[in-house]
């Protein structure tokens, strides 16, 4: 996610008092690490989700049905599902089935956990649907704005339960409280009950049967969607890429430009985009937002911060997209990196806060130095590491990282470690900065 306002920094008295905190002070004390909360991760799932949106009322009604493997060693007594309505969007369950059966679950924050009647043996699946309708906001604070009607456009994220680890989703900062695995397929059938809605959504459109629209999506961790009576589109195709453009106030124009530049250059400099297709979406408020192959961009954006943020979330195509990770422990793995790639074609500065560890999870961050640290100091940190590596290192260090974890589960120290091994003797000197990565590595 790129903060729309962000980037051009904090005031400068809070940068100066800031600034008063020293070094020592900043690095004393190594993060405390926690318990591991409850987990699905590493369970294969396949999704087949029907909707109704309800537009006047300003309602979705959602029917998912989650075909789940365990791929693990071990039985599996309870899953995880975790989806932003249950904390946002005034979610009232309907029911929850283990095949055609009621099935026994708890809600924790924005997780569901499901109790299955008996452990799943390794190698077996079972059938979770879960029914349940919410409520679009109509104001757009504390994260309302990721599921919201606002300026006769809807966006709904993380909607569709998915597979996860328990994690809270309100955080002090704009961080990203989410972790998911890919699906092999998910297919998403949305009802619309009035007609001429648009939709933008991962994955690609497959049938239109009245006021119903079906699409389906392949290799994604999530998938998300906008939709608007309002809603222009032009679309084009790119090195065998299918790209919309879906806009009410933005500028077709400048989305294209710096769409097409970002696939340009991140395909030539870490990898290729690995989805055939690619809608970028105008959106009401907020932030700017990433999908696999699908973003956002607020319609209420200066046309300076237009740039930044259209390459901010396609550089997110490349790492929490194709690349995951854990959004919510370990931020720098995508937002430095996308904040990296993005400052790498427009331009580095410097941060505005006190320097801090890049190892935090969200939840650790202060709201006014999270931007300022992840975001700003992660990329003066991998930028560091790249002039004292060198130019043909560093990039193949990137490469190898992307190719070895493409559509798995990377992570900082996944990530680090591929850049030293292309490194060398040249790299290293991680701990300073990430202590409870590299605990008594020296630097």
């Amino acid at each position: 996610m790129a903060d729309k306002t962000a980037f051009n920094g904090v005031t400068r008295f809070v940068a100066l008092v800031l600034s008063a905190l020293t070094l020592t002070a900043a690095l004393t004390v190594s993060p405390v690490a926690a318990a591991d909360p409850p987990s699905s991760l590493g369970l294969d799932a396949t999704y087949d989700v029907s909707a109704t949106l309800k537009w006047a009322k300003k309602r979705l009604f959602v029917v998912s049905v989650a075909t789940v493997r365990n791929t693990t060693d071990d039985p599996v007594s309870e899953l995880v599902f975790n989806f932003a309505p249950a904390q946002i969007g005034k979610m009232v369950m309907n029911r929850v089935l283990i095949g055609a059966n009621p099935a026994t679950w708890t809600r924790d924050d924005q997780n569901v956990i499901v109790t299955l009647p008996a452990p799943l043996a390794p190698g077996q699946q079972t059938v979770v649907t879960i029914d349940y309708k919410s409520t679009f906001n109509t104001t757009s604070g504390g994260k309302k704005w990721l599921y919201a009607k606002l300026n006769g456009i809807v966006t709904a994220y993380r909607w569709i339960p998915w597979l996860s680890r328990v994690h809270d989703f309100a955080t002090p900062t704009f961080g990203e409280p989410f972790v998911t695995q890919v699906s092999d397929q998910v297919r998403v059938s949305i009802t619309v009950d009035r007609p001429g809605v648009v939709i933008a959504s991962t994955g690609r459109r497959t049938s239109v049967n009245g006021l119903t629209q079906t699409f389906v999506a392949n290799r994604v961790r999530d998938f998300n969607f906008t939709a608007s009576p309002k809603y222009q589109t032009q679309s084009e195709s790119w090195g065998g890429v299918s790209i919309t453009y879906y806009y009410v106030k933005l500028a077709p124009d400048k989305l294209r430009q710096h769409t097409i530049t970002s696939l340009e250059r991140f395909t030539n400099r870490v990898g290729p985009y690995r989805y055939d297709e690619l809608t970028v979406a105008e959106s009401h408020v907020g932030y700017a937002m990433e999908s696999p192959g699908h973003i956002w961009i607020p319609g209420n954006s200066p046309a300076s911060n237009v740039r930044y943020l259209v390459t901010h979330e396609m550089a997110h195509q490349w790492f929490y997209g194709i690349v995951g990770n854990d959004q919510a422990t370990q931020p720098f793995a995508d937002e430095a990196m996308a904040e990296f790639l993005t400052r790498d074609l427009i331009g580095h500065r410097n941060s505005q806060c006190a320097q801090d560890f890049l190892d935090k999870h969200v939840y650790q961050y202060t709201k006014t130095c999270y931007y300022e640290t992840v975001y700003v100091q992660g990329d003066s940190y991998l930028q560091a590491y790249r002039l004292r590596v060198g130019e043909n290192a560093f990039w193949l260090g990137m490469r190898n990282y992307y190719d070895d974890w493409s559509f798995k589960m990377g992570g900082t120290r996944k990530l680090l470690d591929s850049l030293d091994e292309a490194a060398g003797p040249a790299g290293g000197g991680h701990e300073p900065r990430f202590p409870s990565l590299y605990p008594g590595q020296g630097g």
